[in-house]
């Protein structure tokens, strides 16, 4: 019996020393939490400082987000490394900064500015998680149709090495909601069987799946999710980066694939850093005040006195 009580508190206060040689990171995109240089996106003609300069002008067709061609780029550099960019137009995928917010999803709730609810499409109903303001939504999905020609819409470390996502809040969109709950010019009103998953793959430094989980957002008429949930990622494992899909019951699909829109949103993303981790955040490179970042070959990279940098501080010759 005394053996027994040993071994478990032996377990147990090993289980604390692991839980000890990690912190976690979390990325808000709020603007106190902006933890990068200030950079340019040269087709928008716009400097970015804070997580709000990449809120777009509009929610549809915006200088950011629709400028045909332009580099769409973030990186969380001085915190968790995550980091996404995307090629506009929105429409054909990717991962937009938002603070737009609708104060429902119902027919009544358009705003009678817009045409239909495809122009709100950065809204959630009630902003960030836990009252925050910022947070990101997602555009995009693979099916049988599209596979020959779409990826995922990914997040990835900028380091390109591999760590373990603790978790993340997601919610669904007014623009995703309206469309399951009441239908739209694509999609029929959902039904009590109808279902709607974000899947989340976990991928290598080669882009190959080594992992996968998925999130409900939709079960039914009596299981809709409107507000924002924790989502719990460490399953994963460690990952090099996560891409994510959005996937529905049968009734969701026609001739040509998803009919239902492929967006969410999300925020506070967390990521365990080890502590015993030589190239942990704190010892990042940090550009001086004189120094630029730009997208170069759509990457960013930092221009410094003459010279240019990647993100962890390697000089580019």
């Amino acid at each position: 019996m005394k053996k027994s009580i040993f071994l478990a508190a032996l377990c147990l206060m090993n289980v604390a020393l692991m839980a000890e040689d990690y912190e976690l990171r979390t990325l808000t995109f709020e603007d106190a939490d902006a933890k990068f240089a200030p950079y340019t996106l040269d087709y928008a003609n716009k400097t970015i400082s804070t997580w709000s300069d990449l809120v777009d002008d509009a929610q549809y067709n915006g200088t950011l987000t629709y400028t045909s061609g332009g580099v769409y780029t973030w990186c969380d550099t001085q915190n968790t490394l995550l980091t996404h960019s995307f090629t506009a137009p929105y429409w054909n995928g990717g991962h937009a900064i938002s603070n737009f917010t609708n104060p429902g999803y119902d027919p009544e709730n358009l705003p009678e500015d817009v045409y239909g609810w495809y122009e709100i499409q950065f809204a959630t109903l009630n902003g960030g998680n836990n009252g925050s303001k910022n947070f990101c939504v997602h555009n995009g999905y693979v099916d049988d149709y599209n596979s020959a020609y779409t990826t995922y819409q990914t997040i990835a470390f900028a380091d390109g090495k591999a760590r373990m996502i603790d978790h993340m809040y997601v919610t669904n969109i007014c623009y995703t909601l309206n469309s399951l709950v009441h239908g739209d010019g694509f999609n029929p009103p959902a039904t009590d069987t109808t279902t709607f998953h974000i899947v989340a793959i976990g991928q290598d430094a080669n882009g190959n799946e080594i992992s996968r989980t998925s999130f409900a957002l939709y079960l039914g008429k009596d299981s809709v999710v409107t507000t924002w949930q924790k989502w719990d990622l460490s399953v994963l494992g460690e990952v090099v980066s996560v891409g994510f899909n959005l996937v529905g019951s049968a009734d969701l699909y026609g001739d040509w694939g998803l009919n239902a829109p492929g967006y969410f949103a999300y925020d506070d993303v967390a990521v365990r850093f080890d502590k015993n981790d030589p190239t942990a955040v704190n010892n990042l490179f940090v550009p001086s005040s004189n120094g630029k970042k730009m997208l170069q070959n759509g990457k960013i990279v930092i221009l410094r006195e003459g010279k240019t940098y990647t993100i962890m501080g390697q000089e580019l010759k």
